[in-house]
């Protein structure tokens, strides 16, 4: 994941209302692990922050293992491990730069994708010359190492690991392709996920982070172009070409998509924009967008709830705050949190 938050942070002076602690509970038990550049753990039925992570590292991405008992942290200086029972950073797989981190359900493997190194990306583009290649390395939980690395394209921001861990999908969003990978580094194949014009090249776009259905079968990817925006919905498991397992699905949202996940169930795939919330579940059916007072950059789906948790980067002038807001089915926000020392961007829900 990269920087493209810091832009809209600029633009909203928005603060977040608090919502009186008796709205709907969702009885999920289920924490929030919410990041800028330290981690801040919200109780998602209580609203109550239950504890803090100092780090002073932007963090890129976090992710749980499937059973939850690790969280693995990417950030400007390291591949970090948290412990969330003492809610303390234990240990470090990586001192790399660490963009994008993706685990396998039994927790067995990691992923991470490292950057080039960064002085020769300087002289890079001060040069005009081609970036250095970024790296992706899998980590084994048990041993604490890695285990394996190649490298992949340069501007790589995003990875998913199948369930299995034996398939991971790299985004190589200028190329507006997802590539995939054996967990050995075997190039498998590319496909590319971008809307093409009448003389079949790639229309200019840019590409959100994307998600990999819980069944390991449907990889989606938000396409923003000039004329509005798209759903990128692969099939990864079917065997035919890809251009008949590839469907775009059209957006109705305003402005660029935010961020997306999958439900708890992976039936539907939780959509942000600009000022608004969509549950999308398959073409034809009407797309609702819930118009929200807050840009919302990330969401997440509550294990065993129909709630979702949605992060809320919020600058205020008054006080430079932001927060985390908690939304239902339909998209009611049953109640904000507001964390006064922080404008989060990512989040992550404890399984």
């Amino acid at each position: 994941m990269n920087s493209k938050l810091l832009s809209l942070l600029l633009c909203s002076t928005l603060l977040l209302v608090a919502v009186p602690s008796f709205a709907a509970k969702s009885g999920s038990r289920a924490t929030a692990w919410v990041s800028s550049n330290h981690i801040q753990v919200i109780d998602i039925d209580s609203g109550r922050v239950l504890g803090r992570l100092p780090l002073k590292e932007f963090i890129h991405e976090m992710q749980f293992s499937g059973a939850g008992d690790r969280l693995y942290v990417g950030t400007s200086q390291a591949l970090r491990v948290v412990d969330p029972e003492q809610m303390a950073f234990t240990g470090i797989l990586a001192r790399r730069t660490t963009k994008a981190v993706a685990v396998s359900d039994d927790g067995a493997h990691i992923v991470a994708v490292h950057p080039g190194d960064a002085a020769l990306s300087q002289a890079a583009r001060k040069a005009g010359t081609p970036l250095p290649l970024a790296t992706l390395s899998v980590y084994s939980s048990e041993s604490m190492t890695a285990v394996r690395s190649w490298q992949i394209p340069a501007m790589t921001f995003d990875v998913e690991l199948s369930p299995s861990g034996n398939r991971v999908y790299v985004l190589d969003s200028p190329a507006g392709t997802v590539h995939v990978y054996s967990l050995e580094g075997q190039l498998l194949e590319s496909v590319g996920v971008v809307p093409t014009d009448a003389n079949g090249q790639p229309i200019q776009a840019m590409l959100g982070w994307m998600a990999l259905s819980p069944d390991g079968s449907i990889l989606v990817v938000p396409v923003t172009m000039a004329s509005g925006a798209v759903l990128a919905e692969l099939d990864v498991l079917s065997q035919r070409a890809p251009e008949n397992r590839l469907r775009h699905s059209g957006l109705t949202a305003g402005g660029r998509i935010q961020g997306l996940a999958w439900s708890a169930p992976g039936d539907e795939v939780l959509i942000t924009a600009v000022g608004s919330l969509c549950r999308w579940s398959k073409p034809g059916k009407e797309q609702v967008w819930r118009s929200l007072p807050v840009n919302y950059v990330d969401v997440e789906a509550v294990p065993g709830s129909s709630d979702s948790v949605v992060v809320a980067p919020v600058f205020s002038e008054t006080n430079r705050s932001g927060g985390v807001s908690v939304l239902s089915a339909s998209g009611e926000v049953l109640r904000s949190i507001e964390l006064l020392d922080m404008s989060p961007f990512f989040v992550a829900v404890r399984p």
